[in-house]
């Protein structure tokens, strides 16, 4: 009996160490079972300064070009919004300011929150306010023309503090939330303001980081092309992008590395020393491109040591082009009509722009 009983307790001591290191040998990432590695792009190249800007870029933070437009999001308590014309920088209008007004905003609409579409030969602004929860509808070109802001009320009854919002079609709305004391995002859409789960999301959704840790863990850069049915998710501090369709006929994730990034791994390493990846995401007609910085943030912080560069890709996940610049930027965009490629740097307000015209053929 004694002999049996000491068996027993052996196997259970063993069975529970087993059980201890695999658990603790195991990994957790916020992808897709299928992961394409990303380790060379078919072209590779690196941009001489063409000029800069004549614009005031003092107190910018992100910029948005469209059609022969710039768009320019400031942080100052004047102008949220200062809008440009292209190429020769006649300045058209600012518009918004801050404030509790009915038609103002408590911060700036973040402008890879803003669903731009035409409408009848006008452009529109889809703006998700933050604070408020609510949808604001700003006509561009009608603003333009009376030197008024056009702006009303779209949808009043989307969450606030969504850490992603995307308009989907006329009354359907993509956002991520945070849920379980702080240590899920989850997706889902909101119609009329009806919350429907998003299915084809669920593997993401279901990643969840201990109770007190940095919810930014699990934060990303999102934007939609309605045309493709394309979610792009760039995580700020993991090493691979996440796309998918809305419909669920596609979901796939790109690893910028060898491997992906563990979470675990991330939480048990000193906040400074972990890895800011991605800076910027912006999504054009056919293809969408990232800001990769992929430096530890306290280096990041204090000196940038590394300099960050451009990476565009297609809808299915293909690379396509790796493009350096030689100077530090935090967000970039293009300008297809006069072939011309713009970043920005908002730790040192330096607004460059670049010649593409002997690469876009080639994308």
């Amino acid at each position: 009996m004694k002999k049996t009983e000491i068996i027993i307790i052996f196997s259970l001591i063993l069975n529970t160490s087993c059980s201890f290191f695999k658990s603790s040998d195991e990994t957790l990432h916020m992808a897709f079972d299928d992961v394409g590695y990303i380790l060379e792009f078919p072209l590779e190249v690196n941009l001489n300064k063409k000029g800069f800007p004549e614009v005031n870029s003092v107190g910018m933070r992100e910029i948005k070009i469209l059609e022969n437009y710039l768009i320019i999001e400031k942080s100052s308590s004047g102008a949220l919004w200062e809008i440009y014309d292209l190429p020769d920088y006649k300045f058209l209008g600012s518009f918004f300011k801050i404030g509790d007004g009915p038609l103002e905003f408590m911060q700036g609409s973040d402008l890879n929150k803003v669903a731009f579409e035409k409408e009848n030969g006008s452009l529109l602004a889809y703006m998700y306010d933050f604070q408020k929860g609510r949808v604001m509808k700003f006509n561009v070109s009608e603003s333009l023309e009376l030197d008024q802001e056009v702006l009303t009320e779209y949808v009043g009854d989307i969450i606030p503090f969504s850490f992603a919002f995307a308009k989907l079609d006329s009354n359907t709305f993509f956002v991520k939330e945070v849920f379980n004391r702080d240590t899920q995002q989850v997706r889902y859409t909101i119609t009329n303001g009806k919350k429907k789960p998003l299915d084809v999301a669920a593997k993401l959704n279901d990643v969840t980081i201990q109770e007190g840790e940095d919810f930014n863990i699990l934060s990303t850069l999102t934007g939609y092309n309605r045309i493709k049915d394309r979610v792009i998710e760039a995580p700020i501090g993991l090493n691979n992008i996440n796309i998918y369709a809305i419909d669920g006929t596609f979901k796939k994730s790109i690893c910028l590395e060898e491997k992906l990034s563990d979470i675990k791994q991330i939480q048990s390493t000193f906040r400074w020393n972990r890895i800011y990846t991605i800076a910027n995401l912006s999504l054009f007609d056919d293809f969408f491109g990232i800001v990769f910085i992929n430096e530890n943030e306290g280096v990041y912080q204090m000196s940038r040591k590394k300099l960050p560069s451009i990476l565009l890709f297609d809808y299915e996940g293909k690379p396509l082009a790796k493009i350096g610049t030689g100077e530090h930027f935090t967000s970039f965009d293009i300008d297809f009509k006069n072939q011309t490629m713009y970043t920005f740097d908002v730790h040192s307000d330096e607004f460059i722009k670049y010649d593409l015209q002997n690469i876009l053929p080639k994308l």
